[in-house]
């Protein structure tokens, strides 16, 4: 419920200004780690025009429909100009979250082959241990395994959360839940229960 209702809520809860703070520190991260500033924008411009335009054009539909701001503007009815200014700053909290989403992306497909490996090292590392558990008839210890299953549930989640909604978590937690997952997976294969 919380990847689902949380990219949807987020927009009403943070300003446009916020979640473009929160893009920017994004952005400047990614430059400072991989360097390759043009090589970045025309992979963001490619992955926003070819996937999240359709994202841009809902939020300005709905802007238009809802967004009776200008009655208010002068009338001096300052929470009547809150209130109708709602739908114009959700639709341009929702068009950068659509941006981040788009920048995340790309700095998840630059990191692609380093995220993986771990992961792969992990999967070899459990197949190895549980033909050892085997081997040597030691048993599976299914606490480790649930523990470990609901860690990579977790930790899964956490990454597709920050992947859709603009939550300021830095950029350097993302290897670490890649070596994380890795350790898990590796733990979940080698104690998976035999039934």
């Amino acid at each position: 419920m919380i990847i689902i209702f949380t990219p949807l809520a987020l927009p009403a809860l943070l300003s446009p200004k916020t979640m473009s703070l929160t893009i920017r520190k994004d952005y400047n991260a990614a430059i400072s780690i991989f360097g390759e500033k043009d090589e970045i924008n025309k992979e963001l411009i490619t992955l926003y025009k070819s996937n999240l335009t359709s994202i841009a054009a809902f939020a300005n539909e709905f802007r238009d429909r809802h967004d009776d701001s200008k009655k208010f503007r002068n009338s001096g009815d300052h929470i009547g100009e809150a209130i109708a200014d709602i739908p114009g700053d959700w639709a341009e909290s929702v068009k950068f979250q659509a941006y981040s989403m788009a920048l995340r992306m790309v700095i998840l497909s630059k990191w692609a082959i380093w995220l993986l490996i771990p992961v792969a090292m992990g999967l070899i590392a459990g197949v190895f241990e549980r033909r050892l558990k085997s081997d040597t008839f030691s048993p599976p210890i299914p606490p480790i395994y649930n523990t470990s299953a609901h860690m990579l549930l977790a930790l899964s989640c956490m990454l597709l959360l920050w992947l859709i909604s603009p939550i300021p978590i830095p950029l350097s937690i993302i290897p670490t839940i890649a070596v994380l997952i890795s350790v898990f997976i590796s733990l979940a294969i080698a104690n998976y229960p035999n039934y």
